[in-house]
């Protein structure tokens, strides 16, 4: 069983803005979840076997034709990330029908590919994505965004967090023409390929 990341990457100015973000965290707060990944948006993460990468290689991504663009809204926290018991600092995506729909297609194309997994979930509305979906963030509790890291409990937040949340951010409209489909191994991020949307 391995596990497949399908995302939205930040085009090259705000892939500098989120990489320097990283920087400034290792800086303050040292090796922290999330901080080497690469910076990215995670429509969802699905666990498949190894042989069905070829078939899910050929597979094709349509939505509806609607505005294929997205633009941020704010910096936020995610505290007490369910994912990672820590503190998510994050760039906060609009979402929209566009980004909704290219989801729930995208998770309808994948899920002849998902192998089930025992993981457990408290919250009913999660639980009930994960087995349905094969993934916990779906329509309603999925809260498109691009991750900085995710900050333990135990380090100092509070002023910089206080901060990060006045960061102003440019909210131009981001067109979205390909997702990327990645390999996870612990914080490894191998590209598969990449898919035109049509």
């Amino acid at each position: 069983m391995i596990k497949l990341g399908v995302f939205i990457l930040p085009n090259k100015k705000l892939k500098k803005i989120l990489i320097n973000n990283k920087k400034k965290v290792k800086k303050i707060f040292g090796k922290q979840k999330y901080l080497s990944h690469p910076p990215h948006c995670t429509i969802c993460v699905l666990n498949i076997s190894k042989k069905s990468i070829n078939k899910i290689k050929k597979e094709k991504i349509s939505v509806p034709k609607l505005s294929q663009k997205y633009k941020l809204l704010k910096t936020d926290i995610f505290i007490n990330d369910p994912m990672t018991r820590g503190n998510t600092m994050v760039f906060k995506i609009e979402k929209n029908k566009f980004l909704k729909n290219l989801q729930l297609n995208i998770l309808r194309i994948l899920n002849k590919y998902i192998l089930k997994s025992k993981k457990k979930y408290k919250d009913k509305k999660i639980k009930s994505n994960f087995k349905k979906f094969g993934y916990p963030f779906v329509n309603s509790n999925w809260y498109p965004h691009f991750t900085i890291a995710s900050i333990s409990k135990s380090a100092s937040q509070k002023q910089y967090f206080k901060d990060f949340k006045q960061k102003m951010i440019s909210r131009s409209l981001q067109k979205i023409t390909h997702v990327f489909f990645f390999i996870i191994k612990k914080d490894n991020h191998k590209l598969i390929c990449l898919k035109k949307i049509i």
